[in-house]
């Protein structure tokens, strides 16, 4: 009789061990099937200081002019009509100067610019069609501005 209670005590720890083994299998594959779902939409739904990154390194790579752009300062994204139907936009400022601002720079749903802008003309910075894709925001400083909408 306590060789039966031995043997059943026995079955019930490796049954125990092998359910303990099985989910924690199971567990490690949701906790990587999460991870994974995080980084398709950190992609599909990228955050305001990451479309803010994406705007700044659109405005390095397509503008120029007589002193390299070592300060970006982007505006808020503003939605138009109901839930962005209308589109959305950012202004920039260049070098910290009033002068050169940017309006209206059109973005897709992803944050990237469209290449749809309003500047002034007496501004010190040029629009160029085709990017620089050899410029990065390496030495910009990127930073939040209030914007006018």
């Amino acid at each position: 009789m306590i060789f039966n209670k031995k043997k059943n005590v026995i079955v019930l720890v490796i049954v125990s061990l092998i359910i303990v083994v099985l989910l924690g299998e199971n567990q490690l594959t949701i906790v990587k099937e999460t991870k994974l779902v995080r980084e398709v939409l950190a992609q599909k739904f990228p955050s305001e200081a990451e479309k803010r990154r994406r705007i700044a390194l659109w405005v390095v790579q397509h503008f120029e002019g007589p002193e390299p752009i070592r300060k970006v300062e982007v505006g808020e994204i503003y939605s138009y009509g109901i839930l962005g139907t209308g589109g959305r936009s950012s202004s920039v400022v260049i070098n910290g100067n009033s002068r050169n601002v940017i309006e209206s720079i059109s973005l897709d749903d992803t944050g990237i610019p469209t290449g749809n802008v309003v500047y002034n003309l007496e501004m010190n910075y040029r629009f160029k069609g085709k990017a620089d894709k050899n410029k990065t925001l390496k030495n910009v400083e990127v930073r939040y501005w209030k914007g006018r909408k």
